[in-house]
C-alpha cells in the first residue's frame, strides 16, 4: 500500500473541483512530471501548492517547471496553472496570465506570489511582473472550461 503524501492531498483539492465541474470529461497524466495533467484531452494543467494557511503564498518554479509550461504553450494547448494556497483557495492562471508573471525565456528558478487581502480576491505577482486585475476565488474551476 502506498502512503498518502501531503502533496497528494493538496493536489486533490484542485483536482476534485475540476472533476466535479459539469464540463469535465477526462483527467490524465500529461507527462511523467508530478502535477502535470491533461483535462478533457485539450487542456494542460499544472498544479503547485504551498501549505501555510495564511497569505501570502510564494510558489517556486524550477527551470524544468518553466520548460514544461513553455512546451505546452508551444504545442498550442490551453494551459492553466493552479496554485493551491493552503486550504484557503485555488488561484488559476491562464497562459496569458502565466506569461505576465513568469519570464518564459529565462533559464532560472522563478516564483509566483499569491496574496489575499482580508475579504479580497487573489493578487498575483511573479518574477516578471504583477497582474493588473485580482483573480476572484469563484473563477476556479470554471476558468478551465471557458
Amino acid at each position: 500500500m502506498m502512503q498518502i503524501q501531503e502533496k497528494d492531498i493538496f493536489h486533490g483539492a484542485a483536482l476534485t473541483q475540476v472533476v466535479e465541474h459539469k464540463s469535465f470529461k477526462a483527467l490524465n497524466r500529461a507527462t511523467t512530471k508530478y502535477g502535470h495533467y491533461l483535462i478533457n484531452s485539450d487542456r494542460a494543467l499544472f498544479v503547485k501548492y504551498r501549505k501555510p494557511n495564511k497569505s501570502p503564498w510564494q510558489h517556486t518554479f524550477s527551470e524544468d517547471d518553466v520548460a514544461a509550461i513553455v512546451a505546452e504553450i508551444k504545442k498550442g494547448q490551453l494551459v492553466f496553472l493552479c496554485l493551491v494556497c493552503g486550504t484557503t483557495t485555488v488561484c488559476a492562471l491562464d497562459s496569458t496570465e502565466i506569461q505576465s508573471v513568469l519570464d518564459l525565456q529565462a533559464d532560472v528558478q522563478q516564483w509566483i506570489r499569491v496574496e489575499i487581502p482580508k475579504g479580497g480576491s487573489c493578487h498575483v505577482s511573479g518574477t516578471k511582473g504583477k497582474l493588473k486585475r485580482a483573480i476572484p476565488h469563484s473563477s476556479f474551476p470554471d476558468k478551465l472550461f471557458k
